[in-house]
């Protein structure tokens, strides 16, 4: 398997680290983040947070029998957002987010592409999936950009808000995204 940290031009893709959480706290505290999101509280829960956080350094420990990892996404040494990826033992869904400082950089495309090709590389998936709520076009465009087809309307449970709301599901294959490397 390849190495699990990813560079890219300006980033470093790489699992998530127990020292994250205040970080993960100050980012994911934001209301405007949050509320895009499907898993997130808010107020952000500190230890709802470090209790995933040792979650998914689990994960790491045993990659045959995860059902889902997690990486984090730093710039410059500072830890920015984070991506993931759930139901690994079917069709792969990814999931992203990034603090507000860094919207509308390309910090997300350039991430989520360098982790669809590790995913791609690492594992036998065919076929990898997103989701993004349909009030949050930064999100559907970085889904279009990396390469993701729509596919179908589905509704997002998001509980920062406690409701559930419209989203666009997109997919690409393998072949897709290897033809558009």
């Amino acid at each position: 398997m390849r190495t699990s940290v990813i560079e890219t031009e300006r980033l470093v893709v790489r699992p998530p680290r127990a020292d994250d959480i205040d970080r993960c706290a100050e980012l994911l505290g934001d209301y405007e983040v949050a509320k895009m999101l499907s898993r997130v509280p808010y107020p952000y829960d500190l230890e709802q947070g470090r209790q995933y956080l040792e979650k998914s350094l689990a994960r790491w420990e045993n990659l045959a029998e995860a059902d889902e990892l997690g990486f984090h996404i730093d710039h410059e040494g500072e830890l920015i957002g984070g991506l993931g990826f759930k139901k690994l033992q079917e069709t792969p869904e990814i999931g992203y987010w990034l603090g507000r400082p860094y919207w509308g950089k390309g910090f997300m495309s350039e991430a989520l592409n360098a982790a669809i090709c590790w995913v791609f590389e690492n594992t036998a998936h065919e076929r990898l999936a997103c989701e993004a709520m349909t009030e949050n076009p930064a999100s559907i465009k970085v889904m279009e950009r990396t390469g993701f087809r729509p596919v179908g309307e589905v509704s997002c449970v998001s509980v920062s808000r406690g409701e559930t709301l419209p989203a666009i599901r997109s997919e690409m294959t393998r072949a897709d995204f290897m033809r558009g490397l």
